[in-house]
């Protein structure tokens, strides 16, 4: 789905992150080395995932909350993210195990789905364009 231009920064953010997703995905189920899966998934949440998600936190929440975006969806949001911070907390521990790997990525991809899908439609549909427009300035700055 294509979004209007304020939020084309956030989705095509998830269109890459869900992309290095289904990567991870078939190198688990190839059950290819643990350890350097381990080490590329460490890599993709400290280089780009985590700041994608302290972008989301710092400027998108604020922004939902005062437009009064609905609780329910605030709420998944929210705990989401904790649990993407507490998964990938875990990955730093070398435990190397696939079901842990495996959660993380199909956890970064339904979150990614999710906003896509649900979030940004609900946005596009209840916030003005004018809105949206000064959201995008605020993300491209981060």
């Amino acid at each position: 789905m294509e979004h209007s231009k304020a939020l084309q920064v956030l989705s095509w953010q998830h269109k890459e992150d869900r992309l290095k997703c289904r990567e991870f995905l078939k190198d688990i189920q190839q059950q290819r080395d643990k350890s350097g899966i381990r080490q590329r998934i460490v890599q993709f949440w400290k280089n780009e995932l985590q700041k994608h998600v302290d972008a989301e936190e710092a400027i998108l929440f604020p922004f939902l909350l005062k437009h009064q975006f609905p609780f329910p969806f605030m709420n998944i949001l929210k705990r989401e993210h904790e649990t993407i911070r507490l998964l990938a907390e875990r990955l730093n521990r070398n435990d190397e195990d696939y079901y842990l790997y495996k959660a993380f990525i199909k956890l970064v991809d339904q979150h990614c789905h999710f906003e896509d899908e649900f979030i940004f439609k609900k946005m596009e549909e209840d916030i003005s364009q004018k809105d949206l427009a000064q959201l995008e300035l605020s993300l491209q700055k981060v």
